[in-house]
């Protein structure tokens, strides 16, 4: 298994320069523990991300780091003029010298749509135009679109990316048909909101769908994987875990309710299930601790929970290791205590 992380760089009330500085010193951190890879979020006009622009945080990670990869998960397709976002991101591909992932989604909030004069109802069918604009700009020397949302003449696209013949794509899922699609095409697919039961499953779809197509399957770091993301928080003990990341976690779910920062400070079961109603279905902390929906504990307890991954066949695990009210030593020390449990013991 591989590790890396996912930010969201929540609004937890810190001033928005402090949470940028701090998300790059953490990635930082994270290279020299052996992570190996980062993911960044796209959300607009909320404290829950405060990444309306992922590729300028990519930018400035590239220079701090040597081996890291970095890419969006997602890239929000319709958000973007496909050749604007072709160009940027093939740009990003020769500034990391092919240390880049491009994440491919349709969004998932609807008033981010609305605020940015978009149907929401069209966003599958945007999605879909511009992933074919972004490759037919990557893979030919020349071309022309004549589409739906987007046309343009002849044009020849300027950088050519660093990757050949593009940096490797991956899209999202939340259950086993839509990882199955992803399959058949040969992409990575990257997971989060899904409890670890319906993971397994997803694995397997993903696995056949990829062993089905035609094409052999891609080998070395671009090969077909299944990536899953969860949020993530060690301490020493298991209860100084429950205490500071309980709290947190019902942080990190009151920011995705869009509302504003100031963050509760006491943990409720009541809250808690009203917060994760709506991705969840409502549950409480240790009903999501049993359905294995975050990795929160001790190092050993940590540990276990990630073989159990492991063992279904999730091939990388993104820590979402900042969230909520947890303040950046305590992110720091969860990042080295994960390492020092899981990442160091593997050799």
């Amino acid at each position: 298994m591989d590790f890396g992380l996912f930010y969201y760089c929540q609004g937890s009330g810190v001033a928005h320069d402090q949470a940028y500085a701090e998300m790059l010193d953490q990635i930082a951190l994270a290279e020299r523990l052996g992570f190996g890879e980062c993911w960044l979020a796209e959300h607009h006009f909320t404290d829950y991300s405060l990444l309306p622009s992922p590729n300028l945080v990519i930018a400035a990670a590239l220079p701090r780091t040597t081996r890291m990869r970095f890419g969006n998960y997602v890239n929000v397709m319709p958000f973007h003029h496909p050749l604007r976002l072709a160009a940027e991101a093939a740009m990003l591909d020769n500034l990391a010298r092919g240390r880049f992932d491009f994440g491919i989604g349709k969004g998932v909030r609807p008033g981010e749509f609305a605020k940015l004069g978009l149907r929401f109802d069209d966003a599958t069918a945007m999605t879909e135009e511009a992933i074919d604009v972004v490759l037919k700009a990557w893979m030919e020397d020349v071309f022309t679109h004549e589409g739906r949302y987007w046309r343009f003449p002849a044009l020849s696209l300027r950088p050519r990316p660093f990757q050949r013949p593009h940096p490797p794509l991956h899209m999202v899922a939340s259950r086993p048909a839509t990882a199955a699609r992803v399959g058949a095409r040969g992409w990575p697919v990257a997971m989060h909101f899904t409890p670890t039961d319906v993971v397994a499953r997803c694995v397997e779809e993903y696995r056949a769908a990829v062993a089905g197509r035609a094409e052999t399957p891609g080998q070395g770091p671009y090969r077909p994987r299944l990536l899953l993301c969860r949020e993530t928080y060690v301490a020493e003990t298991a209860e100084a875990a429950r205490a500071d990341g309980a709290v947190a976690l019902q942080g990190f779910w009151y920011l995705s309710s869009l509302a504003s920062p100031p963050l509760p400070t006491r943990y409720s079961d009541e809250r808690f299930k009203e917060l994760t109603a709506r991705v969840w279905g409502g549950q409480t902390y240790d009903e999501l601790a049993a359905i294995g929906g975050m990795l929160i504990g001790s190092p050993e307890d940590v540990a276990r929970q990630v073989e159990r991954l492991e063992a279904i066949g999730v091939d990388t695990l993104l820590l979402v290791c900042s969230f909520g009210k947890l303040s950046h030593a305590q992110v720091c020390r969860s990042l080295e205590l994960f390492a020092r449990a899981v990442i160091a013991r593997r050799g």
